[in-house]
Order: C-alpha cells, then structure tokens, then sequence
C-alpha cells in the first residue's frame, strides 16, 4: 500500500489516491502505527511530498490536491505519535520548503489544504527545535503571518506554530521580535474571536516572558489599548491582566532575562 501510494506520480493518482487514504484510516486506528513506523512510513511520505511540491512547481497543479490531502494527513498523523520523538527524526529543511509551495500553491482554490498544511507544521515544530529554527532561517516567517487573517481555524493553527517556536527560548524569541511579529499580533487583537484572541496572549505571554524588549514594543505600538479591550471578557480577563502587569514592568526588571538570551547562539 506505501509503495502504491509514494509511486502515484509516476503510475497515475487515482489508485494512490484511494491507498492515500486508506493509510490515513489505518493510520487514525492506532493499531499498527508501530509497524508502519517501522516500515519507513514517515521518511517515505515525507519524500512523497517533496516530490508534490516539485510536480506542483513546474506544471499544473489540477487534481493533486486529492493526494496532498491524504498524504499531509498521514504524515501529521504518525508524527502526532508519542513514540515518534524516540524514533524517528527528520531533519530536513526542504519538507518545510514543499510545505509552502503546496501552501501557496492550493490558496485560492483549495483552502482546506491550508489547515492540512499548518497541522503539519504545527506536528513539525512542536518538539523539534530544528523546523523551528528553520522557519526563521528560510524565511517563512512572512508567509506564515499573511495567513492570519484568513480564518478562525488557520489563524489558531498560525498562532500555535508560532507559539511552537516561541517555546523555544529567548533566542527563538528575540528573532521573532526582530523579524516584526508584534505589528500582525496588534491586528490580531483587534478580532473578536475569543479562541483566536486567546491563543494570540498566549505568544504574548511566550515573547514577553523571554524577551522582554518585545513588551517595550508592544506598549509603544498601542498594545496596552489592544489589551484593554478584552478585559471584560470572562475567559480572557485573568489573561489580560497579567499581559498588563508584564508589559508595565521597568525595562531594567528585564536585565536577568536579556542577559540570558545574549549568551544563547542564534539558534540551537
């Protein structure tokens, strides 16, 4: 059924596609996720999708998205497992590359391969420091923010990526500030989506706590104002409050944390 499925380029989608998602109902009944690991599943499919993006670059993009789809599932899926991390690693930068081809690619005229796309992004750097690094490296960073305004559920699954990234640390921090991250947050704030909102104070929270010079920005943008619009939100308020509280503090209280972050290499 793998084989099937990573030859559909060569022997024609439509039985790829069938096994595509296949796999991905298997992959969904969590009972032999352990064999099709031990298999090279995600190695091959990962391949399978650079192959995708290469196709997609150079000619016509019309009826892949019907493989994409199950692929990028498949994929998010089986990285999704608790027993990848231990057991398989891949280290590839071009994967995030072919993401954003596909990405760009299926925009206007299949959205949902957006969310597939950002779901896997999100499995990708959750506990990997290197997709996370190499989003900031590659640039992707720009492309990734254009997207929040597009929907409810992409705008939560960009602010997760992004949150993703800002666990990682003062360095990851620092250069999500330098690259203005903080001007598409403000706009964010401005939704009233509760969900949306939630998860954009929950970055906040990340860049102010690990890199203090980003509150400083922030406040002098109109973030206090952004902020103080959703205190009487009950979910959000306790929230809110604490954002306030850190974004009032004195530049020199930061001394200790961006001492810590100069010491750090640019990226781990």
């Amino acid at each position: 059924m793998l084989r099937l499925v990573c030859s559909g380029l060569k022997s024609g989608t439509g039985a790829a596609v069938e096994f595509a998602w296949c796999l991905h109902y298997i992959v969904c009944s969590h009972t032999v996720n352990a064999a099709l690991l031990s298999l090279g599943t995600i190695p091959a499919l990962a391949s399978l999708l650079l192959s995708l993006a290469s196709e997609i670059s150079q000619s016509t993009s019309e009826g892949l998205e019907l493989l994409v789809c199950p692929v990028l599932r498949c994929l998010s899926n089986l990285l999704a497992e608790e027993t990848v991390v231990c057991e398989v690693q891949i280290q590839d930068e071009r994967l995030l590359v072919a993401l954003f081809i596909i990405l760009q690619c299926f925009f206007q005229e299949h959205p949902f391969i957006v969310q597939e796309c950002l779901w896997l992004l999100n499995n990708l750097t959750a506990d990997e420091p290197f997709f996370c690094s190499a989003v900031l490296t590659l640039d992707l960073l720009p492309a990734l923010l254009q997207l929040l305004p597009c929907s409810q559920t992409v705008s939560v699954l960009v602010l997760t990526v992004l949150c993703n990234i800002a666990e990682k640390g003062p360095a990851y921090c620092q250069e999500l500030h330098r690259q203005a991250v903080i001007p598409p947050l403000l706009g964010t704030l401005m939704l009233t989506d509760s969900e949306v909102v939630g998860q954009c104070l929950e970055l906040l929270h990340l860049l102010f706590l690990h890199w203090p010079e980003a509150a400083v920005d922030f406040v002098s943008q109109g973030g206090h104002r952004a902020l103080e619009q959703h205190q009487s939100t009950p979910e959000l308020q306790e929230r809110v409050r604490a954002l306030l509280d850190m974004a009032s503090q004195p530049v020199g209280a930061s001394a200790a944390g961006t001492t810590q972050a100069a010491a750090l290499p640019a990226f781990s």
